[in-house]
């Protein structure tokens, strides 16, 4: 039986306990925004020394290393065996989609571009989740969804022509990055349409699972193998290594995980937009890449864009959107 005075201490622990979870909650979301500001920068480094193959295969590794030590190997496992059959199919779709075939556009077209365009370029994802969305699941736009699209496709265009002042001319990885944007907006449709009960961990693990299959069935066929690529390998970018793997993959999403659990989605959807602009400080700071107007234009366009599109998405479906961020998070 409980003491009078443990009765009133009660509400006080639970103020506590949930002053202390959301603290916890903001630091991981300022820690997944700064996290998320490296990803084109490092990615754009290692590119210098690793082919967009095994970039793909140090991503996924790195992602399927975050899940194992995340939610634990035999509880995936136990629920993979559990996974019923009709979600297979998709399941593998969408790995191969969002696992390998997107990967390979957007690592051959950081390849080929500047971090900054890639971090921007890259959010042209949002656009084709709409289109997907509509052709696919009839999931028809709300007014504020038009609205945001129409700003985001306005911020992308700033950029392609350079403020409205060049003609269409958007380079081959640039164009590669918009594509890569395309193929996951169609996995995350499928993910949406096909995979709405099968849990987010599941399609993490499948997704890696599918993209290091796929590294190994070609490794043989390729004249620069992943074993010579790692044995000139300057040590002195190790530790752009490292932090890709540390910040870039693990700390990126374990730091989502964490503020999606402890803080409304709102508030980390909304604010997470701002990696954006935060992205494109960190690539002229680390690459010393050149920042010009209309780059903080469209990326200014680009954040309001997502801000509008999100805002609209998560009034009513808060479960489903969480589900589909922690399934396609990337």
């Amino acid at each position: 039986m409980q003491t009078l005075t443990g009765v009133l201490r009660q509400p006080a622990l639970h103020v506590r306990r949930h002053l202390c979870s959301s603290t916890i909650g903001w630091i991981a979301l300022t820690v997944m925004i700064l996290s998320g500001s490296t990803t084109a920068a490092f990615g754009k480094k290692l590119t210098e020394f690793f082919s967009p193959l095994s970039m793909l295969f140090l991503s996924e590794i790195m992602l399927l290393l975050f899940a194992i030590l995340t939610f634990g190997f035999f509880p995936i496992v136990k629920k993979i065996r559990h996974v019923h059959p009709s979600f297979i199919l998709p399941l593998l779709t969408a790995g191969v989609l969002n696992g390998v075939v997107a990967p390979i556009f957007w690592f051959t077209g950081l390849e080929r571009t500047f971090a900054v365009n890639s971090q921007l370029f890259g959010n042209s994802e949002t656009l084709f989740l709409i289109l997907f969305g509509i052709l696919l699941i009839h999931a028809y736009p709300r007014r504020t969804q038009w609205i945001g699209g129409t700003i985001i496709l306005t911020g992308l265009l700033t950029v392609a022509l350079k403020g409205f002042t060049t003609g269409i001319s958007i380079a081959s990885g640039d164009a590669l990055i918009i594509l890569a944007g395309g193929i996951y907006g169609l996995g995350g449709a499928l993910i949406s349409k096909y995979l709405r009960h099968v849990e987010p961990q599941i399609i993490i693990v499948a997704r890696s699972c599918c993209a290091i299959a796929f590294f190994f069935l070609l490794s043989p066929f390729i004249t620069h193998p992943f074993a010579s690529e790692l044995k000139t390998f300057p040590l002195e970018f190790l530790g752009v290594l490292v932090g890709y793997g540390l910040i870039s993959r693990f700390l990126l999403l374990f730091s989502y995980y964490e503020s999606i659990e402890r803080l409304p989605l709102a508030t980390v959807s909304l604010l997470g937009t701002l990696a954006v602009g935060t992205g494109l400080l960190f690539s002229h700071w680390y690459l010393d890449e050149s920042i010009f107007w209309y780059h903080g234009v469209g990326a200014a366009l680009i954040i309001l864009g997502a801000v509008v599109v999100q805002w609209g998405s998560l009034k009513k479906l808060e479960k489903y959107v969480v589900h589909a961020l922690k399934a396609h998070h990337h």
